[in-house]
């Protein structure tokens, strides 16, 4: 298992993003796939709900909560807890909670363009500043491809760190719309299966796919454990909580569950605003 360097965590800190190579075994990127094909075995079979590009094609689109009973698969879990805890746990200087587990999907031509945006941020408020300061260092989220060539993740260095520009504000203004070469200092990541990138989600980010290629992209987020579960990520617990599913699971894996559920509000879970 893989330790980040110093050099590793200062440019994660700077840069707000850090693309580890070859960081899992091509075995475990096979192990990964078969498990994707497993689901979308299931899904065509009507035993979990999955949304479709192309179904007779065995196209899934974007999918959600893999590690539900559902859609779960031994794999997901063994490659949280074989592979990713020495990173996730160092992103976040402690001790993490899950919070999300999906995959990003594409192909059949269907065109895909995210519009420019932070996930956690006020671009363009008075107290952005403020606003990304306070949850600065206590999240992270990464991209895992399984498919070779992957190039869909377009990011701004660094955005993390400072107030929107008018520049970024314009450009995200425009929506799906806006091309690669609008929106300044945008870099691809270029990623190919064994890769990882973790990234800060209050950079300037977007998915875009605008040729509709295969993608299969494993896409999963934490917090740091003492974190209340919030409206973005509501609604897992009845799931996780089935009987024996959270037991099934390796132990870190399980962890991080149960971490989620001691978080968890009875009602009205808190924005990202409210915090």
């Amino acid at each position: 298992m893989s330790i980040l360097s110093n050099k590793d965590l200062v440019q994660y800190e700077e840069d707000g993003y850090l693309i580890i190579r070859e960081a899992f075994s091509p075995e475990r990127v096979k192990a990964l796939r078969m498990a994707v094909i497993a689901m979308i075995d299931r899904g065509i079979a009507g035993e979990c709900e999955l949304k479709w590009i192309d179904r007779d094609k065995r196209l899934p689109a974007r999918t959600e909560h893999m590690l539900h009973p559902d859609k779960y698969e031994p794999a997901w879990a063994e490659w949280l807890a074989e592979d990713l805890v020495c990173y996730i746990e160092s992103l976040v200087d402690g001790p993490a909670r899950h919070s999300l587990f999906g995959m990003l999907a594409g192909g059949g031509g269907q065109s895909y363009r995210q519009a420019w945006h932070r996930d956690i941020g006020k671009p363009g408020a008075e107290d952005e500043m403020d606003f990304l300061a306070r949850f600065h260092g206590h999240f992270v989220q990464f991209n895992a491809p399984l498919v070779a060539g992957d190039r869909f993740l377009q990011i701004v260095p660094s955005s993390h760190l400072r107030v929107s520009t008018d520049s970024e504000l314009w450009t995200a203004q425009a929506g799906a719309a806006a091309e690669t070469e609008d929106m300044p200092d945008a870099m691809v990541g270029e990623l190919e299966p064994g890769d990882i990138v973790f990234y800060n989600a209050n950079l300037w980010h977007r998915g875009y796919n605008p040729e509709g290629k295969k993608r299969w992209t494993l896409h999963c987020a934490f917090w740091k454990r003492d974190y209340t579960v919030m409206s973005h990520e509501y609604g897992q617990r009845a799931a996780l909580m089935a009987d024996g599913h959270i037991e099934r699971m390796p132990e870190k894996t399980a962890e991080y569950v149960r971490r989620y559920l001691a978080k968890y509000p009875d009602e009205n879970p808190p924005s990202l605003l409210d915090l």
